[in-house]
């Protein structure tokens, strides 16, 4: 996988990354398309956990929880691994843990401990050369080809432009300076940050809400979606359980739901398409026949249908449209 990403960073178009917090909405991401998914910290601390995004989810969890999803996608998976869940010692073992679970790239932050989401207030940042001998060890412990994002919360514009141009003369393969307030400093961490970008996006957050294509012309690369999928997701449940508790009517939601053959086909194929999957469809030939025969009446088919992979190749089909 990080020889992947590393293809995607290589090639001429930009790269919209959207952002999962568990393993299902990972499969949806890439059900949806993209060719790339990101692995939020912000998302697995409030889905897991339930917490806000300071530093209290550990390397074990973020590990365990990117092994089950980038077994069940068939697309780089990008891990936010905050700021390395310690000094270098603990930064050496994240990288050979996370090149174990089958990243294909991470982000290491440059906050101090405990951390906080990069569009809210009160942040704080290490020194330079304390983070920076951070970053060295993250870049010579690899074992693969996974990719290093360098990442600054830095306060100031000037900070983070100059923290960035020493990422990338470090030699870290993605800078992103995160938080950025305005049109003005999204230029200018386009023009003089040199190498790869990502910008990060947050409905609600600091950093103007641009289409990615004007993103991608302004010198980023890639294009983080980060809460998306947690935001929308949060949004449907209020509503649909609100109403389903004033009607106490199933079918007063149905039209916000997809159907339970859609739901059994998008899981039951996800699981087929695993390494071994023809064996345990051959096995499992019930299962399977669900998986096979979607509802045609369903109202939200559409995001199931199937999406090539660029891994390896599903041993039963996806459901169609």
């Amino acid at each position: 996988m990080g020889d992947q990403f590393r293809s995607m960073l290589a090639a001429s178009a930009g790269i919209e990354l959207p952002g999962c917090y568990d393993v299902l909405s990972a499969m949806l991401l890439e059900r949806a398309g993209f060719p790339a998914v990101f692995m939020s910290g912000y998302g697995v601390a409030a889905s897991f956990l339930g917490n806000p995004d300071i530093g209290l989810t550990s390397l074990v969890e973020t590990s365990l929880l990117a092994k089950n999803i980038s077994r069940s996608i068939h697309v780089p998976l990008v891990v936010d691994a905050d700021n390395g869940y310690g000094n270098e010692d603990n930064v050496v073992r994240t990288v050979h843990e996370l090149e174990s679970a089958g990243a294909g790239a991470m982000i290491l932050e440059d906050q101090v401990f405990p951390k906080r989401c990069g569009h809210a207030a009160s942040k704080a940042v290490l020194p330079l050369d304390e983070y920076m001998r951070k970053l060295e060890c993250a870049l010579a412990a690899r074992e693969t080809s996974m990719c290093i994002v360098a990442r600054t919360d830095a306060l100031s514009i000037d900070e983070g432009i100059l923290r960035a141009k020493r990422f990338s003369a470090a030699g870290a393969d993605v800078t992103l300076v995160d938080g950025l307030p305005s049109l003005d400093a999204l230029k200018r961490v386009g023009d003089e940050v040199p190498g790869h970008k990502i910008i990060n996006l947050i409905y609600g957050g600091k950093t103007p809400l641009l289409s990615a294509n004007e993103l991608h012309d302004l010198g980023f690369k890639i294009v983080l979606y980060s809460t998306p999928a947690l935001y929308t997701a949060t949004h449907t449940m209020i509503q649909a359980m609100r109403l389903l508790r004033e009607t106490g009517r199933l079918d007063s939601i149905s039209e916000k739901s997809v159907h339970f053959k859609d739901f059994q086909g998008l899981v039951e194929n996800g699981y087929f398409s695993r390494s071994g999957g023809e064996a345990l469809r051959r096995a499992l030939p019930v299962a399977g026949a669900v998986s096979a025969a979607p509802a045609q009446s369903s109202a939200v088919a559409t995001p199931f249908a199937p999406e090539r992979s660029t891994r390896r190749q599903s041993a039963v089909a996806l459901p169609a449209e």
